[in-house]
């Protein structure tokens, strides 16, 4: 639905301009569009998926709930991975349009059809993502799928200026790449949740899920304060029509790669050492299932396990 709505807004200028409109500022058009999408998408989200409480969810929370889950290990990890891994894209889309017409010779059209296969490909990244997470585990899956996305965003200098044909396969692999982190994150603390909910005896989702919204929110904002201010701070003039220097366009080009790759290895390198796997997640559920008093057939699940996952992972059938 993300892939989708990101198309859609996209689209939003490409229908301005076909249709003759000019009386419309797109950027505001956009704007409005998401405006009144979001009461709409909100009662899609909510109406069909009714809250179920968990039988030791009872109380408030109040704000040093927050500071006590900044004690946890595990919490600190995913709530860093998410603010890298928000960040390396984050500072790769505020240079996207700079990177690809001034220093890889794409026109507007150009680089928007390139960004549009980007986007496109979460369509396949995110499920290819989620089935490699159930094939090793989820952080491992992450790890992978930070690194790949590196390498590949560096091999992007290498290939020839202008090439449409060059950079299509290339920019489709690295959107499907980077489609797979949000994923990987959200389930790893859904994970984490659990593990928290076994420990303190309280559901803690909510709060764990506000937090990374949080990151996340904070990283995209970072992001073009960084990148604007490092790039001004260098010479480079973003203005269009501007004489940048080969010196400046190659202050770009290192701008492009360098932070993104570093903040998504970051990201990565948060669970070196995690060992909430899948064999241990599953032990948490079965305390979880046998606390709340959930039955749970435990043959069926070991030929489950069997038929559909990898050794060491366990799958139950809740009844």
């Amino acid at each position: 639905m993300g892939v989708i709505g990101s198309l859609t807004a996209l689209a939003i200028p490409i229908l301005l301009e076909q249709t003759g409109v000019k009386d419309v500022n797109p950027i505001q058009a956009i704007g409005w569009f998401v405006m009144v999408m979001i009461p709409i998408t909100l009662l899609i989200a909510v109406i069909p998926t009714p809250e179920t409480i968990s039988p030791d969810d009872g109380a408030h929370f109040k704000f040093s709930d927050y500071a006590r889950l900044f004690a946890r290990g595990n919490v600190i990890r995913v709530l860093a991975a998410d603010l890298f891994v928000t960040l390396g894209p984050g500072w790769m889309a505020a240079l996207y349009m700079f990177f690809f017409m001034n220093s890889r010779g794409f026109t507007q059209t150009g680089a928007s059809l390139l960004l549009m296969v980007y986007i496109v490909a979460g369509f396949v990244g995110a499920p290819l993502t989620a089935a490699l997470a159930n094939r090793i585990s989820k952080h491992q899956a992450l790890m992978l799928t930070t690194t790949l996305y590196s390498v590949g965003l560096g091999l992007l200098l290498f290939l020839p200026k202008g090439n449409f044909a060059w950079f299509v396969p290339a920019m489709a692999i690295e959107g499907a790449l980077a489609a797979g982190f949000g994923v990987m994150i959200r389930a790893i603390t859904a994970d984490i949740g659990d593990e928290l909910r076994l420990e303190g005896g309280r559901e803690q989702i909510g709060l764990l899920y506000s937090l990374t919204a949080a990151t996340s929110k904070l990283a995209g904002a970072f992001s073009i304060a960084l990148t604007f201010n490092l790039l001004a701070l260098f010479g480079y003039d973003p203005r269009g029509g501007a004489a940048n220097t080969p010196e400046q366009l190659l202050v770009l080009d290192l701008a492009f790669i360098i932070g993104p790759i570093a903040f998504v290895m970051l990201a990565g390198a948060c669970f070196i050492g995690y060992k909430l796997d899948a064999k241990t997640h599953a032990e948490i559920r079965r305390q979880l299932d046998e606390r709340d008093g959930v039955s749970v057939n435990y043959d069926e699940a070991a030929v489950l396990e069997g038929l559909t996952a990898e050794p060491g992972q366990a799958t139950v059938d809740r009844r």
